[in-house]
């Protein structure tokens, strides 16, 4: 409940303010004491104008007679009444002047100068005089924005007087009724859409007592095209609390125009304002405005967007940046992939990548970033040291690069590829020598022959082979498979894998294969396995060595997978020539399940059929011509008989290195 005295002294201040002429609002426009929206006035004679309103008043008029104070005159405001206040307040302005001439406004001084006020356009005439601005010595320059109105100010003193724009060169630009170029005696020519036509000297021409008047206006093109607005900074920038902050900003222009700039920051709500250093730079073509901001380190740099904003006429453009305050210097380090890097023998380029969060930048100690033709010496670890000098930070980071190896099997690449005759019967030991990164495994195929008497060929399909089971027969044609054995040993200064197949008893033709893999490759080695029941797969025999008169018959048996094109022939000596006749061949050979036997039988032998029986045939896989002979004498009936053996021989001998045959 409020006291007596409480309400008395609301009461008092009320009424004060009721009396002062002061309200938060008002209700009704001032009022001017001329009902009319113009005046006309002599030069040389006073304005007295009178406004009222409920309350407090004030006036604005013409610039130029504000600068003389002397000629004008404001009476105070004087209110009256309580709640219904009546506001007064009079202007007077002795021995008007041409230059006086414009709106005369009374409005209330604690509203917004549209709201609720009222005015007058007086104009002071003279006999002698067209224009209220007086011309001066030089031409007044008027600039023309892109996409604003061109006004023309060329104000009369009175409104009866009719005006011409004209070019300099008189030709006549405004026209009555015309709507590009209007005309207003309170502004002058307002040009909607100006073109070229008006981009030149310019006059205003009217005509007073038979006197012409002119007022020359030049006109000015500015450009509103901003080309760019670029920061010092990139878009996001990191500082330290204490730190000066400097940001440049620049706004390219046309030559002819120039770009105001303003800065936009945290700091301003807080009241940090920062320091603004401002110039420009000319080039042949541009012009170029700086606009330097910098908040010092005794000033609070505050975190946010900081915003440089250009305008040229209607065209604005902006830059910004992010800047993001930090207590204190960091550094922080990881790698792009975790773990183990991983790279392969022959990969052309390797990027070993980090990831690195540290303010500020830090300077890199050591660091090997791209690794060509990569081999596999290149695995190790990689150390990269980072180092902030000035704050005493150091990191270390060591990545492990592990260099992976496509698997490879030395004995393709070491051993004859042209296949040897197994023994009937012997055990056979098969070796795979294989390396790689990770260790590959080692897998053994088994693809028979077909077994037949008929068939001289081995087709090898891979994918019909079957995998091999140490100790178990894969089917009734296989060979026993005595044992599967790996062994790690360092050959060469690396550990490589040594496979070994075992065959207990060798009886089944085919070809095996060892298959090596990891997660890089596969590499395969086919070893064609020929079983064969005769000495090194080629043998010759003969029954006996005859009489003369005697039957003799030639035996040549050999690998029927290894070879082809068996042939038997005699060599003769017919004087000193040596001559040789086929006796024999391979469309009379027959084949048994290992061998292709050819039979060469002389009937009825005598002494010219002495001299050297040779077998012949083709390997399959090398082409060489593989040859036996035995040379073999013929006499008469008690005569002594010979016979003379030769080794097998091959003509056009490729050299290949040989498989150990036999248990190992």
């Amino acid at each position: 409940m409020l006291s007596c005295v409480t309400v008395a002294m609301l009461c008092l201040l009320f009424g004060c303010l009721m009396l002062t002429g002061y309200s938060s609002g008002s209700k009704v426009a001032t009022v001017l004491n001329v009902k009319a929206k113009e005046l006309v006035v002599q030069a040389g004679q006073p304005i007295h104008l009178s406004c009222s309103g409920d309350q407090t008043l004030s006036w604005k008029f013409p610039a130029a007679s504000r600068k003389e104070s002397n000629r004008f005159h404001v009476m105070e405001n004087v209110c009256h009444g309580g709640a219904n206040a009546l506001c007064q307040t009079n202007l007077t302005l002795h021995k008007a002047l041409i230059s006086d001439t414009g709106f005369y406004r009374c409005q209330y001084k604690h509203l917004p100068l549209s709201k609720k006020s009222s005015a007058v356009y007086v104009y002071v005439t003279e006999p002698n005089s067209a224009f209220a601005d007086v011309q001066k010595e030089q031409p007044h320059v008027i600039t023309i924005t892109d996409g604003q109105k061109l006004v023309i100010p060329c104000r009369v003193t009175s409104p009866n007087i009719t005006v011409t724009l004209k070019q300099l060169y008189g030709v006549v630009l405004s026209k009555p009724g015309s709507k590009s170029v209007v005309w207003d005696s309170k502004r002058g020519f307002i040009i909607r859409k100006p073109n070229y036509m008006f981009f030149d000297l310019l006059r205003c021409e009217a005509v007073v007592n038979g006197v012409i008047h002119t007022s020359t206006f030049l006109t000015h093109r500015q450009s509103s095209e901003i080309h760019s607005v670029k920061l010092s900074v990139p878009s996001s920038i990191k500082v330290l609390r204490g730190e000066t902050l400097s940001i440049n900003c620049t706004a390219t222009t046309d030559l002819n125009s120039r770009a105001e700039i303003q800065w936009t920051y945290p700091g301003l709500k807080y009241g940090e304002l920062a320091q603004i250093r401002k110039w420009i730079s000319l080039t042949n073509s541009e012009a170029v405005v700086h606009s330097m901001m910098t908040i010092p380190k005794k000033h609070t740099v505050y975190q946010g967007m900081y915003i440089c904003t250009a305008k040229n006429g209607p065209t604005t453009k902006s830059d910004s940046t992010t800047v993001r305050v930090h207590a204190k210097a960091f550094l922080n380090v990881k790698p792009l992939k975790k773990g183990v890097l991983e790279a392969v023998v022959g990969q052309k380029s390797f990027h070993i990548a980090i990831k690195v969060r540290a303010f500020r930048p830090p300077e890199v100690i050591c660091y090997s970033l791209i690794i060509k033709n990569v081999v596999e010496e290149d695995a190790g670890d990689y150390t990269v040291v980072l180092r902030l000098k000035q704050w005493n930070l150091t990191k270390n980071l060591t990545m492990t690069l592990k260099v992976n190896v496509k698997p490879h099997i030395y004995e393709k690449s070491t051993s004859i590829q042209e296949p040897d005759p197994r023994t009937l019967g012997s055990r056979q030991t098969l070796t795979c020598t294989v390396y790689g990164v990770p260790p590959p495994t080692i897998t053994w195929t088994w693809h028979p022959c077909p077994r037949n008497y008929s068939g001289s060929r081995c087709d090898f399909q891979p994918d019909n082979a079957v995998p091999i089971i140490g100790g178990k027969y894969n089917s009734s044609t296989d060979n026993k498979v005595y044992s599967i054995i790996e062994r790690m040993h360092t050959i060469e200064g690396r550990n490589k894998t040594v496979g070994n197949l075992i065959i207990d008893d060798a009886t089944t033709s085919g070809v095996y294969s060892c298959i090596t893999s990891n997660k890089i490759g596969t590499e395969r080695r086919d070893i064609r396995f020929f079983v064969s029941d005769v000495a090194n797969g080629f043998h010759i025999t003969l029954d006996k060595v005859p009489k003369e008169g005697e039957n003799m018959t030639l035996t040549c048996s050999v690998n029927k997978y290894l070879y082809t094109n068996i042939s038997w022939i005699l060599r003769r000596r017919v004087g000193n020539r040596t001559i040789n006749h086929s006796i024999s061949k391979q469309r009379s050979a027959k084949t048994s399940e290992y061998s292709t036997i050819l039979t060469a039988t002389v009937q009825n032998a005598s002494r010219a059929d002495s001299g050297v029986y040779e077998c012949r045939a083709t390997n399959t896989y090398s082409g060489d011509i593989i040859s036996q002979s035995k040379e073999i004498i013929i006499t008469g009936e008690h005569s002594e008989r010979k016979t003379h053996f030769s080794r097998t021989s091959k003509q056009r001998r490729k050299h290949y290195a040989t498989e150990s045959r036999g248990a190992h």
